[in-house]
């Protein structure tokens, strides 16, 4: 049993509860620092002017992205209200939007933001927004690699990406109209499982067979590289961690010999992990309401797919934990499926699940929900997004996003 997928601060949470009225998210300050600073060490120990950027389409909450900038992150975004949010804190970063208009690219500069272009047709905005010093194409490599069919970035089917044959084009067009600097980026696939963590070395060493074709045609040399994100972090209790130094280690490697190998000069790296900062710092916490013995046993809590959608998107697995004073001894167990109130059946958050006697009023931990969670929650139903609270360091509660009210939801209507 993988004890980071299982952990979860149980005495938080009773006292939690006491103080607050459920459905919550309880996001952990410590477990999120420790991720961040876990990352950056073990990629600065092999790149000493290594900057991470934190992709905030995992959790935008401010004050989350407050604590991850304070670690020395900067950001990764991809929509207006992601550089709006960077701007208001002060940070910058990178831009990578797909399908753009121009005066969201233009925002985006205006900013400070690099500009990482997602086709070259984009170009043409260029004059029209006015032509950056610096700018980054996206490159679809034509490989892949994530736990979810749909989380695959890259290959004939996404549409992320210039395809790799066309790069060096892209780039020459971008020095015609006046670009003076370049970088390159790639990101392939989101949540790449931990048994396949070489790939990112993989992704390296096409980045710099990219880099080389694109030299040996245009003579530009690329000053920056951006890996991506995507690294994976385990959900099953039997699922096993990233090991982030041979991970770094690795990068290096494929780095060094790839330098050598086509003759180049080495760009400055960058990644843009998200999920990997703040999933396993997350909690989405529900009571027990109603449970129903149908044709299979339904415990019915007050959270629902409209929280945390992943499961009913993706089929996605979360660990769940139930806190009761039920025994936890296997002859005590029951299989139930944890399900919300949303009027479809996939509002299922953990199916057939092997778990301690349950009765109404108890508490159910849905585990892995800082990333990817409320981001992809919904007002479906007309069910109203719930509040989120941080544990701070000091082990004190901080309500950082009130529950929304049944005002909010019609706040952009007009009714008489």
């Amino acid at each position: 049993m993988n004890p980071e997928v299982i952990f979860y601060p149980r005495t938080a949470i009773e006292q939690a509860v006491e103080k607050f009225p459920t459905p919550f998210f309880l996001y952990n300050e410590k477990r999120i620092r420790d991720n961040c600073q876990r990352f950056k060490t073990a990629f600065t120990n092999y790149f000493p002017d290594f900057q991470p950027l934190y992709a905030v389409k995992a959790n935008n909450n401010p004050e989350i992205v407050k604590i991850i900038l304070n670690e020395g992150f900067n950001l990764d975004t991809s929509s207006e209200s992601e550089v709006w949010l960077g701007n208001k804190l002060g940070a910058t970063g990178m831009f990578t939007g797909n399908y753009n208009p121009a005066e969201e690219l233009k925002y985006a500069k205006d900013c400070g933001f690099i500009l990482n272009l997602d086709d070259a047709s984009m170009l043409s905005f260029l004059p029209e927004i006015g032509v950056p010093e610096f700018l980054s194409f996206r490159i679809n490599p034509g490989i892949s690699e994530a736990t979810i069919e749909s989380n695959l970035l890259a290959g004939p089917n996404a549409k992320y990406g210039i395809p790799f044959e066309k790069a060096a084009e892209a780039y020459k067009q971008a020095r015609d109209l006046g670009v003076k600097r370049f970088g390159i980026h790639m990101m392939t696939g989101s949540n790449v499982p931990i048994e396949k963590q070489d790939y990112f070395a993989d992704i390296t060493r096409k980045l710099f067979e990219i880099i080389a074709d694109i030299k040996n045609k245009t003579g530009i040399e690329i000053e920056l590289m951006n890996i991506g994100g995507g690294f994976g972090v385990p959900y099953r209790p039997e699922e096993r961690s990233l090991d982030l130094n041979e991970l770094a280690k690795s990068v290096r490697t494929a780095f060094d010999e790839s330098i050598v190998k086509y003759n180049l000069r080495a760009p400055k790296l960058m990644a843009e992990p998200g999920r990997y900062m703040t999933a396993d710092a997350g909690f989405l916490i529900g009571k027990v309401t109603v449970i129903k013995d149908g044709y299979k046993k339904f415990v019915g809590i007050d959270a629902s797919s409209a929280d945390m959608p992943r499961p009913s998107i993706y089929g996605a697995y979360h660990h769940a934990s139930v806190i009761n004073n039920a025994s936890e001894k296997t002859e005590d167990l029951e299989t139930v499926s944890i399900v919300g109130r949303i009027c479809e059946n996939n509002d299922q958050l953990a199916q057939n699940r092997s778990l301690p006697k349950i009765n109404i009023g108890d508490i159910v931990v849905i585990h892995n929900c800082g990333g990817h969670a409320y981001v992809m929650g919904h007002n479906y139903n007309g069910r109203l997004r719930h509040a989120e609270y941080l544990l701070g360091l000091n082990n004190d509660f901080r309500q950082i996003r009130r529950a929304e009210t049944i005002d909010d939801l019609f706040a952009t209507t007009k009714l008489n």
